[in-house]
């Protein structure tokens, strides 16, 4: 590969040995060296590409800490039942329209027995902020199994067809871990949570887009990440059919970024390998570690709070709190097999009950095991955890992974439904991890949302909701403590911080180019910046 030398660019390194440059010079996918315009000209030959960037903004590539790519890849196949400004879904009205419309394009695929499937389903936005029913799809069809996942990722609402086939019908019993909810009639009302939806048992009952349909979608998914100027993401929750999609998408060339995956308990003794931390990528994939959950959504009201949510949802009692997934034993069997195996444990913290469980557990395992190593166990999402406990985070060198989208897209339903006033101003607490040392990141957990890295800089920036709020003021961080976050503290989180993160000397070459500096626009103008182009081992792989 030829070299190339991009210059007369704003070039933000996120090295704190050389915060910023004008030029960069990248040979065989690497960075070779960082300077001024003339110390990196001047070692140019007659086969180097020389790109003047004109002033634009060169960045290392943004990495996501947390999502779920091959979920990403399914939701492209699926009714975006998303809301503005993502989608159209509003209203229950416009909901069923979406599902209407791909029920009537998709007419080969329920013949060949696939479900109906939509993604992004979020009833907060609506007038009533009531879920819809089975009786609500029975109108779109009633012999084509539909569900309609909620934006959590947590729960979903099914037809009548789809709970028949699921077994939820007549006499039936629920997962441990999840619900079934139901009407005064005795008849289920369509919404699933938890694991009554997201066991593995019950997933393999349903029959989701196929899979080469599927495979197809892998490569949009890969250039939508890189669209976002993402050349690393995880896919947060890797079965077997993940992995297949994984290996067999990387094989065929469609996945261009590099995807971490976490293996789900299911598999991962059998993927893992013992003491392989940042373990070699093969075809842009590896898997890099084990993943758990322990509770559900705020949003949702399945989180698992230590206090009872503002608004308890209907049918509960007064002091509901969500509810766990898992007992102690369970999660401290799962902290010592990681301890044990050199396994790096990521987990789904929503609620600050499940904080402390893993905090905990995962003390307790130290403490029985002997071993306290460098494995920078995840806490993913952290939306409600408290001081207290990021005091005792940054004891066993936990890493925090916030989702600071909530405040955007949730933020105000937060403050006046789920954790109200005092809880609500306390949401994501990032500046709090920052100033204890701890290792933060920021992602989207997409298909939640659009894997938009920019976007998490806004709003870690500004923590303002759609009306107007601004949730923490305290707890703001600059530009370049949240660009931290999505590039040097993520590479450190995936233990990939010697090659990846930042542009320097001897690391991969990257690289995003922005229109625009995070460092120097309005901070609320983060949210505007173009994604102009980003590279991979110094190969372009997203132009706008």
């Amino acid at each position: 590969m030829a070299k190339i030398i991009f210059h007369n660019a704003q070039v933000v390194t996120m090295d704190e040995n050389l915060p910023s440059a004008q030029a960069v010079l990248v040979e065989d996918g690497k960075i070779i060296q960082v300077g001024t315009n003339e110390e990196i000209l001047a070692l140019k030959d007659a086969e180097t590409v020389v790109r003047d960037l004109a002033g634009k903004t060169l960045l290392p590539g943004f990495i996501d800490p947390h999502s779920h790519f091959t979920a990403v890849a399914y939701s492209l196949l699926m009714v975006n039942a998303k809301p503005s400004p993502s989608g159209r879904c509003d209203t229950k009205e416009a909901l069923l329209e979406e599902f209407k419309k791909n029920y009537e394009e998709n007419m080969d695929a329920w013949a060949k027995g696939d479900w109906l499937m939509a993604m992004g389903y979020d009833p907060s936005v609506f007038p009533d902020q009531q879920h819809i029913t089975r009786h609500d799809l029975d109108t779109i069809s009633t012999e084509v199994p539909i569900s309609c996942i909620h934006a959590s990722g947590h729960m979903s609402v099914l037809n009548t067809k789809a709970l028949q086939m699921l077994g939820y019908w007549g006499d039936f019993e629920v997962p441990e871990g999840g619900t079934v909810e139901m009407l005064p009639d005795g008849t289920p009302h369509g919404l699933v949570t938890e694991m009554a939806y997201m066991d593995p048992a019950v997933q393999a009952k349903t029959q989701p887009p196929s899979f080469e349909r599927v495979l197809g979608a892998i490569g949009k998914a890969s250039n939508l990440y890189a669209s976002y100027g993402l050349t690393t993401a995880q896919d947060g929750r890797v079965t077997n059919g993940e992995l297949q999609l994984l290996n067999y998408g990387g094989q065929m060339g469609f996945i261009q970024i590099d995807v971490v995956g976490l293996a789900d308990p299911g598999i991962a003794e059998e993927v893992l390998v013992k003491g392989q931390k940042a373990g070699p990528y093969t075809n842009h994939t590896r898997i890099g570690g084990y993943k758990l959950f322990l509770d559900g959504s705020p949003q949702g009201k399945t989180a698992w709070l230590s206090k009872p949510y503002y608004e308890v949802p209907d049918g509960q009692s007064a002091d509901y709190c969500g509810f766990p997934i898992y007992p102690d034993e369970e999660v401290v069997k799962a902290a010592k097999l990681c301890l044990e195996n050199d396994w790096q444990l990521n987990v789904h913290c929503n609620g600050d009950a499940a904080c402390e469980q893993l905090i905990r557990c995962y003390t307790q395992a130290i403490e029985e095991t002997g071993l306290k190593k460098d494995l920078r166990p995840v806490m993913v999402h952290c939306q409600t955890v408290r001081d207290d406990q990021l005091d005792r985070m940054a004891e066993i060198g936990m890493v925090a992974s916030f989702f600071l989208d909530h405040i955007h897209y949730w933020g105000d339903y937060h403050y006046t439904s789920v954790l109200g006033h005092d809880r609500g101003m306390h949401i994501s607490p990032i500046r709090a991890a920052l100033d204890r040392g701890i290792n933060y990141t920021m992602h989207q957990d997409s298909p939640v949302v659009n894997p938009n890295a920019l976007f998490a800089v806004h709003n870690a920036v500004n923590r303002i909701t759609p009306a107007g709020r601004v949730l923490g003021e305290d707890q703001k961080l600059t530009a370049y403590e949240a660009l931290k976050a999505i590039t040097i503290n993520g590479a450190y989180q995936i233990f990939e911080e010697d090659s990846k993160g930042s542009i320097t000397a001897g690391k991969l070459a990257d690289l995003v180019i922005l229109d625009s500096n995070p460092l120097t626009v309005d901070g609320d103008k983060i949210k505007d910046i173009v994604v102009l182009e980003t590279i991979k081992e110094g190969k372009t792989i997203y132009t706008a």
